[in-house]
Formats: structure tokens, sequence, C-alpha cells
């Protein structure tokens, strides 16, 4: 475990460093080992939460049982879901990086994302804790897309520019499919509405 916090301050503090140094030792099943043990501690977190909250409130006298199970449950989740959404993150950023060119591959870039990612996983559910400054979350979010940028650019030797388009194209996209979803679906109820005003007329 200390080995692990050691290369995780390093990436968090010095992390144009770190990339540099860490790219030769770039290995998946390490990478995994990153973001699961962050899981695991990020769930241990959460799940206290979960475990605090079921004993607060009186679900028909099931309170700490419920909290109890939603802890073991958050734990045992979290990690898995860490590495499926590492791995699935990396490949949409991968598949893009090497549309724009890019000369790394899926192991370097996903390695270098596991080092900054894993730590920054257990500072989020540190903060979500802490409700009075939860929104600080928005500012590790930043700081993230900062380093997945220097990640970005040590993996695939891209300019500040490209590394940016990687993960910017994927943010553009979504936020494209959320306002045509939403707008079909005011429309849908707009014209419902016209339907229901028109059956009450007749």
């Amino acid at each position: 475990m200390k080995k692990y916090l050691e290369i995780w301050k390093k990436a968090l503090l010095q992390p144009a460093k770190t990339f540099k140094t860490e790219i030769r030792k770039a290995d998946l099943k390490e990478g995994a080992m990153h973001v699961g043990l962050a899981g695991l501690v990020a769930g241990i977190i959460a799940g206290l939460g979960v475990l605090l909250l079921g004993t607060a409130i009186d679900l028909a006298g099931m309170g700490a049982s419920v909290g109890v199970a939603g802890f073991i449950a958050t734990v045992i989740v979290t990690p898995i879901m860490s590495i499926i959404g590492w791995l699935i993150g990396s490949l949409i950023y991968y598949v893009i990086a090497m549309v724009l060119g890019g000369k790394g591959n899926f192991t370097t870039q996903s390695y270098l994302i596991a080092l900054y990612a894993a730590p920054l996983s257990i500072v989020t559910a540190v903060i979500g804790m802490i409700p009075i400054i939860g929104m600080l979350n928005i500012l590790v979010s930043l700081y993230g897309l900062y380093l997945l940028t220097l990640a970005l650019k040590e993996a695939h030797k891209f300019t500040t520019m490209k590394a940016v388009l990687v993960w910017l194209i994927p943010v553009i996209l979504l936020t494209l499919v959320v306002l045509f979803v939403g707008a079909a679906f005011l429309a849908g109820l707009g014209l419902g509405s016209v339907a229901d005003l028109g059956a009450l007329a007749a």
C-alpha cells in the first residue's frame, strides 16, 4: 500500500514528471491494481456513509440491517465498477486519440490515467462525505481534466490542443445527445398536451 500511496502523491503533485518516469513501467494489470485498490478504499468510505444513513433512518425497524447490507454491497461493487469504468473510459479516449494520430498504445494510456484517477476517486469519496464542502468536487473534476490532458500528452506525444480534444469531443457529443433527448422529450410533452386539449374540446 505504501508503494501505491507514494506514486499517487507524485501523480497528483508532480504529474508531468511522474508520467514521464512511469511510462516505462506501463502495465495494464498494475493499472487495474491502482484503480481497484483505490476503489476499495473509496467503497469503504462511501459504505460508511450508507451504514450511518441506514442506522439513522428507521426502515420498519430494519435501519441498521439495511445499513450493513448497503455497506457490504458498496465495498464489493465500488472497486469492480471503478475498474470497468476506467477501462471503458480509457477505450473511448484511445479510439479518439488514434483518430487524431496518437502514437501510444492502450496499455500505456490506461496506466497513466490510473495513476491519477485512483487517488482522485478517494478524494472525491472523502469530499462526498462532508456536504458542506461538496462543491469542491467541481474543482477536483477540473483538476482531473488537467491531469488527463497531461497523461494523454505523454502517452501519445500530443500537443496540448490535441490532448484536450481527446476528452472534449466526448463531452461535446454527450452534451448534444442530452440536449437532443431533452428537446425530443419536451416536444413529446407539447404534442401530448395539444392532443389532450383537442380531446377535451371535442
